[in-house]
């Protein structure tokens, strides 16, 4: 019996020690406390130290702005922008162009003289054509003037393949003009599609003249570009006007909407 209690006290005596830190260990922990609590005090007296000097330097700043002499010396300076108006420029935000630009074009803006080709190149070039025909699904219907392939001075219905469906817009005043001549105003009408608002491309040739004016250029509903034109020839006292629609395809061609 009493060896069994011995054995029991024994058995709680070692539960005991082994739950116990060791020396060292608590030891190594009231050093770091203690570290720690000198490192904070030694960081705020710092932090007040400070304190003074910043606010002397921010009040030094105060001073030197309101300075009379940097005032009386910026002075100038102010009443002369204010006098040129200049402002802080705006940011503006890039917007896509959705809306047409339009004008009146009552008075062109610009004008561009259009003028006989130096030299003319003539590949496979003939004459006798047919009024209407097809080249790569593109009607082509030049019912007035000269029968020819090609059009302004591109003389081949390949060369002209982005332009070839403007023949629709031949006045039936063509049929007074030389082939040199026609092909001017059609030239006009291909320099109009990179034209701006209200841009001219005329020219003469004697007696006779013409001229392309860009009316309207804008973006329908299908995201391709479209412009409006005025064409105009006059010839032996004789003017005819017309205003035509077209808009480019996807495929860098120009297809005619309508014309009146």
């Amino acid at each position: 019996m009493n060896t069994k209690i011995v054995c029991l006290a024994l058995f709680s005596l070692m539960a005991t020690t082994s739950t116990l830190l060791p020396a060292s260990a608590i030891a190594d922990s009231d050093d770091r406390n203690y570290r720690d609590g000198k490192q904070q005090s030694e960081h705020s007296a710092n932090r007040q130290a400070n304190t003074p000097q910043r606010a002397e330097r921010e009040r030094a700043q105060r001073v030197e702005r309101n300075n009379p002499q940097r005032v009386e010396r910026e002075r100038p300076q102010r009443a002369e922008r204010q006098e040129r108006g200049e402002q802080k420029p705006a940011v503006v935000q890039q917007q896509r162009y959705t809306q047409p630009r339009r004008s009146t074009a009552t008075t062109p803006r610009r004008t561009f003289h259009i003028e006989r080709p130096r030299h003319i190149s003539r590949p496979n070039y003939f004459r006798h054509v047919p009024p209407s025909r097809y080249y790569r699904g593109i009607h082509i219907y030049r019912p007035y003037g000269y029968l020819y392939p090609g059009f302004g001075f591109y003389y081949s219905d390949h060369d002209a393949f982005r332009w070839i469906a403007f023949t629709a817009l031949t006045l039936t005043i063509s049929n007074q003009l030389d082939e040199p001549q026609q092909r001017m105003h059609e030239q006009a009408m291909i320099r109009a599609t990179s034209a701006d608002v209200g841009d001219t491309l005329y020219w003469d040739d004697g007696h006779t003249s013409g001229s392309v004016t860009v009316l309207h250029i804008g973006i329908d509903s299908r995201g391709r570009e479209q412009r409006e034109f005025r064409q105009s020839v006059s010839t032996h006292g004789r003017t005819e006007t017309s205003y035509a629609s077209a808009y480019l395809k996807a495929n860098g061609t120009w297809e005619v909407l309508r014309s009146r």
